[in-house]
C-alpha cells in the first residue's frame, strides 16, 4: 500500500524536499514568535487595563477616607470640642496609625529571616 506525496508526474529531489523543509520551518519559527509577540501584547494590554482600574479605585477610597476624618472632626465638634482640637487630635490619630503600619513594614522581613 503505497501513499503519494506528490501528485503524479512531478518529483523532486531529496536537496529540493530539504530546501523546502528549512523555508517552511524557518516560517513556522517566524509565526509563532509572531504569535507569541501578539499574546504578549494582548496580556499587557489587559494588565495596564487592570492598573488603571486599581488606580481608579484607589483615588476613590482615598477621597472616601478623606471624607470619614472630616466626618469625624465634624462630629468632634458636634459635641463640643473645640475646632482646632478636634482637628489637632484626628491628625496625631491618623499619624500615629501611619507610623504603627511603617514600623510593621519594617520588621516584615526580619521576622522571616
Amino acid at each position: 500500500m503505497s501513499h503519494e506525496i506528490m501528485p503524479r508526474g512531478k518529483t523532486r529531489t531529496l536537496k529540493q524536499v530539504v530546501g523546502d523543509l528549512q523555508a517552511d520551518a524557518g516560517l513556522l519559527v517566524r509565526q509563532e514568535i509572531a504569535l507569541a509577540k501578539a499574546e504578549l501584547k494582548e496580556k499587557a494590554a489587559g494588565l495596564a487595563r487592570q492598573a488603571g482600574l486599581f488606580a481608579g479605585a484607589g483615588v476613590l477610597a482615598y477621597a472616601g477616607l478623606l471624607v470619614l476624618f472630616a466626618a469625624l472632626i465634624l462630629g468632634l465638634i458636634a459635641i463640643g470640642v473645640v475646632a482646632w482640637l478636634a482637628a489637632l487630635s484626628v491628625g496625631i490619630v491618623i499619624l500615629l496609625g501611619a507610623f504603627v503600619l511603617v514600623q510593621r513594614a519594617r520588621n516584615v522581613n526580619k521576622d522571616h529571616t
